[in-house]
Protein backbone atom coordinates (compact mmCIF):
# COMPACT_ATOMS: atom_id res chain seq x y z
CA UNK A 1 0.00 0.00 0.00
CA UNK A 2 1.23 3.60 -1.03
CA UNK A 3 2.62 5.45 1.77
CA UNK A 4 0.00 8.75 1.11
CA UNK A 5 -2.61 6.34 1.67
CA UNK A 6 -1.15 4.71 4.83
CA UNK A 7 -1.91 8.13 5.75
CA UNK A 8 -4.83 8.49 4.88
CA UNK A 9 -6.28 5.34 6.83
CA UNK A 10 -4.49 6.45 9.69
CA UNK A 11 -6.11 10.13 9.40
CA UNK A 12 -9.35 9.01 8.74
CA UNK A 13 -9.27 5.94 11.96
CA UNK A 14 -8.00 9.40 14.12
CA UNK A 15 -10.79 11.38 12.71
CA UNK A 16 -13.10 9.23 13.51
CA UNK A 17 -12.06 8.49 17.17
CA UNK A 18 -11.77 12.22 17.96
CA UNK A 19 -15.25 12.46 16.46
CA UNK A 20 -16.85 9.81 19.09
CA UNK A 21 -14.88 11.64 21.95
CA UNK A 22 -16.51 15.03 21.12
CA UNK A 23 -19.49 13.90 20.03
CA UNK A 24 -20.27 11.77 22.99
CA UNK A 25 -18.63 15.20 25.01
CA UNK A 26 -21.61 16.87 23.55
CA UNK A 27 -23.84 14.17 25.05
CA UNK A 28 -25.00 13.06 21.14
CA UNK A 29 -27.01 9.93 20.69
CA UNK A 30 -25.62 7.49 18.07
CA UNK A 31 -22.00 9.49 18.60
CA UNK A 32 -19.97 5.87 18.20
CA UNK A 33 -22.16 5.10 14.83
CA UNK A 34 -22.92 8.76 13.69
CA UNK A 35 -19.02 10.34 13.99
CA UNK A 36 -17.71 7.89 12.01
CA UNK A 37 -20.16 8.02 9.44
CA UNK A 38 -19.69 11.99 9.19
CA UNK A 39 -16.02 11.69 8.96
CA UNK A 40 -15.61 9.28 6.40
CA UNK A 41 -18.65 11.13 4.16
CA UNK A 42 -15.79 14.09 4.25
CA UNK A 43 -12.94 11.72 3.03
CA UNK A 44 -15.19 10.63 0.49
CA UNK A 45 -16.24 13.97 -1.03
CA UNK A 46 -12.70 15.05 -0.72
CA UNK A 47 -11.48 12.53 -3.57
CA UNK A 48 -9.47 10.96 -1.01
CA UNK A 49 -10.43 7.97 -2.56
CA UNK A 50 -10.66 5.25 -0.20
CA UNK A 51 -12.48 2.11 -0.39
CA UNK A 52 -13.95 -0.70 2.52
CA UNK A 53 -14.49 -3.95 0.16
CA UNK A 54 -17.53 -5.69 0.97
CA UNK A 55 -16.04 -8.55 2.06
CA UNK A 56 -14.11 -6.88 5.13
CA UNK A 57 -17.37 -5.67 6.03
CA UNK A 58 -18.65 -9.35 6.68
CA UNK A 59 -17.02 -9.49 10.52
CA UNK A 60 -18.62 -6.04 10.80
CA UNK A 61 -21.69 -7.69 10.40
CA UNK A 62 -21.24 -10.92 12.05
CA UNK A 63 -20.20 -8.80 15.03
CA UNK A 64 -23.47 -7.16 14.77
CA UNK A 65 -25.96 -10.24 14.56
CA UNK A 66 -23.66 -11.97 18.37
CA UNK A 67 -24.78 -8.23 19.70
CA UNK A 68 -28.60 -9.15 18.64
CA UNK A 69 -28.11 -12.75 19.96
CA UNK A 70 -26.88 -11.66 23.09
CA UNK A 71 -30.10 -10.16 24.33
CA UNK A 72 -32.57 -12.40 22.80
CA UNK A 73 -34.63 -14.46 25.47
CA UNK A 74 -38.00 -15.94 25.93
CA UNK A 75 -39.10 -12.43 27.33
CA UNK A 76 -38.10 -10.87 24.09
CA UNK A 77 -39.68 -13.93 21.79
CA UNK A 78 -42.94 -14.04 24.27
CA UNK A 79 -43.10 -9.90 23.44
CA UNK A 80 -43.00 -10.69 19.37
CA UNK A 81 -45.59 -13.32 20.31
CA UNK A 82 -48.05 -11.40 22.03
CA UNK A 83 -47.88 -8.56 19.48
CA UNK A 84 -47.09 -10.13 16.06
CA UNK A 85 -50.05 -8.75 14.29
CA UNK A 86 -48.57 -4.96 14.95
CA UNK A 87 -44.91 -5.91 14.20
CA UNK A 88 -46.11 -7.98 11.40
CA UNK A 89 -48.11 -5.01 10.04
CA UNK A 90 -46.37 -1.75 10.94
CA UNK A 91 -43.13 -3.62 8.70
CA UNK A 92 -45.28 -5.17 5.72
CA UNK A 93 -46.87 -1.08 5.55
CA UNK A 94 -43.34 0.57 5.58
CA UNK A 95 -42.52 -1.37 2.27
CA UNK A 96 -45.97 -0.95 1.08
CA UNK A 97 -45.57 2.21 1.55
CA UNK A 98 -41.63 2.89 -0.02
CA UNK A 99 -43.13 0.92 -2.97
CA UNK A 100 -46.52 3.30 -3.57
CA UNK A 101 -43.82 6.18 -3.38
CA UNK A 102 -41.32 4.64 -5.80
CA UNK A 103 -44.06 4.07 -7.98
CA UNK A 104 -45.27 7.83 -8.51
CA UNK A 105 -41.42 8.40 -8.87
CA UNK A 106 -40.92 5.77 -11.68
CA UNK A 107 -44.36 6.88 -13.56
CA UNK A 108 -43.84 10.25 -13.30
CA UNK A 109 -39.82 10.04 -14.91
CA UNK A 110 -38.74 12.01 -11.67
CA UNK A 111 -35.88 9.21 -11.53
CA UNK A 112 -34.15 7.12 -14.36
CA UNK A 113 -35.84 3.74 -15.38
CA UNK A 114 -36.52 1.92 -12.16
CA UNK A 115 -34.07 3.15 -9.28
CA UNK A 116 -36.51 4.39 -7.68
CA UNK A 117 -38.08 1.04 -6.89
CA UNK A 118 -34.87 -0.17 -5.67
CA UNK A 119 -33.44 2.98 -3.76
CA UNK A 120 -36.62 3.95 -1.65
CA UNK A 121 -36.14 -0.04 0.01
CA UNK A 122 -36.25 0.50 3.63
CA UNK A 123 -33.67 -2.09 4.37
CA UNK A 124 -31.48 -4.45 2.63
CA UNK A 125 -29.58 -1.89 0.69
CA UNK A 126 -26.84 -4.25 -0.50
CA UNK A 127 -29.74 -6.63 -2.05
CA UNK A 128 -31.57 -3.57 -3.45
CA UNK A 129 -28.45 -2.17 -5.64
CA UNK A 130 -27.06 -6.05 -6.84
CA UNK A 131 -30.80 -6.84 -7.58
CA UNK A 132 -31.32 -3.62 -9.47
CA UNK A 133 -28.58 -3.62 -11.61
CA UNK A 134 -29.11 -6.99 -12.68
CA UNK A 135 -32.85 -5.35 -13.75
CA UNK A 136 -30.80 -2.61 -15.99
CA UNK A 137 -31.35 0.30 -13.12
CA UNK A 138 -28.17 2.60 -12.59
CA UNK A 139 -26.32 1.11 -9.86
CA UNK A 140 -24.93 4.44 -8.80
CA UNK A 141 -28.37 6.00 -8.13
CA UNK A 142 -29.65 3.18 -6.46
CA UNK A 143 -26.36 3.54 -3.86
CA UNK A 144 -26.38 6.95 -3.44
CA UNK A 145 -30.20 7.42 -2.42
CA UNK A 146 -29.55 3.78 -0.61
CA UNK A 147 -26.87 5.66 1.68
CA UNK A 148 -28.38 9.17 1.55
CA UNK A 149 -31.38 7.26 3.05
CA UNK A 150 -29.20 5.85 5.93
CA UNK A 151 -27.53 9.23 6.64
CA UNK A 152 -30.56 11.18 6.62
CA UNK A 153 -32.52 8.72 9.14
CA UNK A 154 -29.36 8.69 10.95
CA UNK A 155 -29.61 12.12 11.75
CA UNK A 156 -32.97 12.45 12.26
CA UNK A 157 -32.88 9.56 14.80
CA UNK A 158 -30.02 11.95 16.66
CA UNK A 159 -32.61 14.77 16.72
CA UNK A 160 -36.03 12.71 18.00
CA UNK A 161 -33.39 11.62 20.96
CA UNK A 162 -31.94 14.86 21.59
CA UNK A 163 -35.20 16.35 21.54
CA UNK A 164 -37.58 13.18 23.10
CA UNK A 165 -34.61 11.46 24.98
CA UNK A 166 -33.31 14.50 27.15
CA UNK A 167 -36.59 14.83 29.01
CA UNK A 168 -35.95 11.21 29.70
CA UNK A 169 -39.45 9.52 28.57
CA UNK A 170 -41.80 7.61 30.72
CA UNK A 171 -40.01 4.29 29.01
CA UNK A 172 -38.26 1.59 31.08
CA UNK A 173 -35.94 -0.96 29.14
CA UNK A 174 -36.25 -4.15 30.86
CA UNK A 175 -33.66 -5.19 29.03
CA UNK A 176 -30.95 -1.99 29.23
CA UNK A 177 -28.69 -1.24 26.05
CA UNK A 178 -26.00 -1.90 27.83
CA UNK A 179 -26.09 -5.80 27.54
CA UNK A 180 -24.84 -5.06 24.29
CA UNK A 181 -21.68 -3.76 25.79
CA UNK A 182 -20.14 -6.57 28.01
CA UNK A 183 -16.73 -5.29 29.67
CA UNK A 184 -14.48 -8.56 30.00
CA UNK A 185 -15.30 -11.93 29.27
CA UNK A 186 -14.16 -15.52 29.78
CA UNK A 187 -12.28 -17.32 27.33
CA UNK A 188 -15.25 -20.07 26.46
CA UNK A 189 -17.48 -16.56 26.21
CA UNK A 190 -14.95 -15.45 23.96
CA UNK A 191 -14.19 -18.32 21.88
CA UNK A 192 -18.02 -18.73 21.47
CA UNK A 193 -18.12 -15.31 20.11
CA UNK A 194 -15.13 -15.70 17.40
CA UNK A 195 -16.54 -19.18 16.06
CA UNK A 196 -19.74 -17.18 15.57
CA UNK A 197 -18.03 -14.42 13.42
CA UNK A 198 -15.89 -17.15 11.69
CA UNK A 199 -18.57 -19.22 10.68
CA UNK A 200 -21.04 -16.36 9.47
CA UNK A 201 -18.37 -15.09 7.95
CA UNK A 202 -17.16 -18.35 5.83
CA UNK A 203 -20.67 -19.25 5.45
CA UNK A 204 -21.62 -15.80 3.51
CA UNK A 205 -18.40 -16.43 1.36
CA UNK A 206 -18.76 -20.04 0.57
CA UNK A 207 -22.43 -19.67 -0.32
CA UNK A 208 -22.21 -15.82 -2.15
CA UNK A 209 -24.95 -14.79 0.38
CA UNK A 210 -23.59 -11.39 2.37
CA UNK A 211 -26.53 -11.55 4.78
CA UNK A 212 -25.21 -15.06 6.11
CA UNK A 213 -22.66 -13.14 7.76
CA UNK A 214 -25.32 -11.56 10.05
CA UNK A 215 -28.12 -14.54 10.12
CA UNK A 216 -26.10 -17.03 11.01
CA UNK A 217 -24.47 -15.73 14.44
CA UNK A 218 -27.86 -14.20 14.96
CA UNK A 219 -29.81 -17.75 14.68
CA UNK A 220 -27.02 -19.90 16.38
CA UNK A 221 -26.24 -17.53 19.20
CA UNK A 222 -29.70 -16.75 19.82
CA UNK A 223 -29.96 -20.81 20.23
CA UNK A 224 -27.41 -21.05 22.45
CA UNK A 225 -28.37 -18.28 24.53
CA UNK A 226 -32.06 -19.83 24.74
CA UNK A 227 -30.85 -23.13 25.23
CA UNK A 228 -28.39 -21.68 28.34
CA UNK A 229 -25.74 -23.85 26.06
CA UNK A 230 -23.73 -20.73 26.36
CA UNK A 231 -23.70 -17.29 26.97
CA UNK A 232 -23.24 -14.57 24.01
CA UNK A 233 -21.60 -11.71 24.90
CA UNK A 234 -19.81 -9.02 22.64
CA UNK A 235 -17.25 -6.68 24.41
CA UNK A 236 -17.58 -2.92 25.03
CA UNK A 237 -14.24 -2.58 22.34
CA UNK A 238 -15.81 -5.16 19.87
CA UNK A 239 -19.00 -3.83 19.90
CA UNK A 240 -17.83 0.27 19.34
CA UNK A 241 -14.87 -0.98 16.56
CA UNK A 242 -18.10 -2.22 15.10
CA UNK A 243 -20.31 0.65 15.25
CA UNK A 244 -17.83 2.48 14.10
CA UNK A 245 -16.68 0.67 10.92
CA UNK A 246 -20.27 0.39 10.20
CA UNK A 247 -20.35 4.09 10.16
CA UNK A 248 -17.10 4.27 8.14
CA UNK A 249 -18.47 1.78 5.36
CA UNK A 250 -21.68 3.38 4.49
CA UNK A 251 -19.24 6.63 4.58
CA UNK A 252 -17.33 6.13 2.62
CA UNK A 253 -19.50 4.40 0.01
CA UNK A 254 -20.55 8.23 -1.59
CA UNK A 255 -18.60 9.07 -4.28
CA UNK A 256 -17.87 12.84 -5.36
CA UNK A 257 -18.35 11.87 -9.17
CA UNK A 258 -21.63 9.70 -8.66
CA UNK A 259 -22.58 12.84 -6.80
CA UNK A 260 -21.89 15.69 -9.09
CA UNK A 261 -23.52 13.05 -11.64
CA UNK A 262 -26.48 12.92 -10.12
CA UNK A 263 -26.93 16.24 -8.25
CA UNK A 264 -29.62 17.08 -10.85
CA UNK A 265 -31.44 14.47 -9.41
CA UNK A 266 -30.72 14.88 -6.10
CA UNK A 267 -33.92 17.11 -4.96
CA UNK A 268 -36.20 13.97 -6.56
CA UNK A 269 -33.82 11.67 -4.05
CA UNK A 270 -34.57 13.88 -1.07
CA UNK A 271 -38.02 14.08 -2.01
CA UNK A 272 -38.81 10.32 -1.81
CA UNK A 273 -36.28 10.03 1.22
CA UNK A 274 -38.77 12.28 3.40
CA UNK A 275 -41.97 10.44 1.88
CA UNK A 276 -40.60 7.13 2.30
CA UNK A 277 -39.13 8.27 6.69
CA UNK A 278 -42.19 10.35 7.13
CA UNK A 279 -44.82 7.33 6.07
CA UNK A 280 -42.79 4.88 8.77
CA UNK A 281 -43.22 7.77 11.25
CA UNK A 282 -46.61 7.64 10.69
CA UNK A 283 -46.40 3.90 11.88
CA UNK A 284 -45.12 4.72 14.49
CA UNK A 285 -49.10 5.12 16.06
CA UNK A 286 -49.86 1.53 16.18
CA UNK A 287 -46.24 0.99 17.92
CA UNK A 288 -47.38 3.23 20.87
CA UNK A 289 -50.92 1.88 21.09
CA UNK A 290 -49.97 -1.50 21.18
CA UNK A 291 -46.92 -1.67 23.40
CA UNK A 292 -48.29 0.09 26.88
CA UNK A 293 -45.66 2.22 28.72
CA UNK A 294 -42.78 3.40 25.34
CA UNK A 295 -42.36 6.85 24.62
CA UNK A 296 -42.01 8.23 21.25
CA UNK A 297 -38.35 8.17 21.27
CA UNK A 298 -38.87 3.94 21.22
CA UNK A 299 -41.41 3.78 18.64
CA UNK A 300 -39.25 6.07 16.70
CA UNK A 301 -36.37 3.80 16.88
CA UNK A 302 -38.41 0.64 16.39
CA UNK A 303 -40.18 1.72 13.01
CA UNK A 304 -36.89 3.47 11.37
CA UNK A 305 -35.52 2.65 8.04
CA UNK A 306 -31.80 2.97 9.05
CA UNK A 307 -31.55 -0.83 10.39
CA UNK A 308 -31.06 -2.56 13.64
CA UNK A 309 -27.51 -1.00 14.07
CA UNK A 310 -28.43 2.26 14.01
CA UNK A 311 -31.33 2.13 15.92
CA UNK A 312 -29.64 0.63 18.79
CA UNK A 313 -26.45 2.92 18.22
CA UNK A 314 -28.72 5.72 19.07
CA UNK A 315 -31.19 4.02 22.02
CA UNK A 316 -28.03 3.00 23.63
CA UNK A 317 -27.62 5.26 26.87
CA UNK A 318 -31.25 7.10 26.49
CA UNK A 319 -34.51 6.33 27.76
CA UNK A 320 -35.43 3.78 25.79
CA UNK A 321 -37.03 0.05 25.61
CA UNK A 322 -34.74 -1.82 23.69
CA UNK A 323 -36.65 -5.29 23.45
CA UNK A 324 -39.30 -3.38 21.85
CA UNK A 325 -37.16 -1.71 19.41
CA UNK A 326 -35.67 -5.03 18.71
CA UNK A 327 -38.91 -6.82 18.19
CA UNK A 328 -40.21 -4.58 15.50
CA UNK A 329 -36.37 -4.31 13.79
CA UNK A 330 -36.00 -8.13 13.63
CA UNK A 331 -38.82 -8.41 12.64
CA UNK A 332 -37.89 -5.94 9.66
CA UNK A 333 -34.97 -7.66 8.66
CA UNK A 334 -37.10 -10.19 8.16
CA UNK A 335 -39.87 -8.55 6.44
CA UNK A 336 -38.33 -6.97 4.17
CA UNK A 337 -35.37 -9.12 3.15
CA UNK A 338 -38.23 -11.70 1.86
CA UNK A 339 -41.06 -9.11 1.06
CA UNK A 340 -39.16 -5.96 -0.99
CA UNK A 341 -36.95 -7.92 -3.28
CA UNK A 342 -40.15 -9.62 -4.58
CA UNK A 343 -42.37 -6.25 -4.59
CA UNK A 344 -39.59 -4.41 -6.44
CA UNK A 345 -39.71 -7.21 -8.66
CA UNK A 346 -43.30 -7.29 -9.27
CA UNK A 347 -43.01 -3.37 -9.76
CA UNK A 348 -40.85 -2.84 -11.81
CA UNK A 349 -42.04 -5.04 -13.89
CA UNK A 350 -45.64 -4.19 -14.69
CA UNK A 351 -44.70 0.00 -13.53
CA UNK A 352 -43.11 2.00 -16.61
CA UNK A 353 -42.70 5.49 -16.94
CA UNK A 354 -45.06 7.58 -18.81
Amino acid sequence: MPLKKIFQWALLMAGAGASVVLLRALHVPGAVLLGPMLVAIGFALSGAGLELKSGIFLPVQAALGCMVASVVSWDLLQLIADHWVVVLAVNVLSVVAAGAVAVVFTRRGWLPGQSAIWGLSPGAASTMMMLGEQRGADPRVIALMQHLRIVFVTLTAVAVAGLVGAGGGPAASPVPATVFLAGAVSADVGAVLGALIAAGVAVAMATKWRQAAFWLPLVVGSGLHLAHLSTVEVPIMVAAVAFAFGGCYAGLRFNRKVLLDCLHLMPAMLLGILLMTGSCIALMWPILCSFEGIDALTAFLAIMPGGIDAAVAVAHGMHASVPVILAVQVMRLIVVTILAPQMARLVSRYCEPR
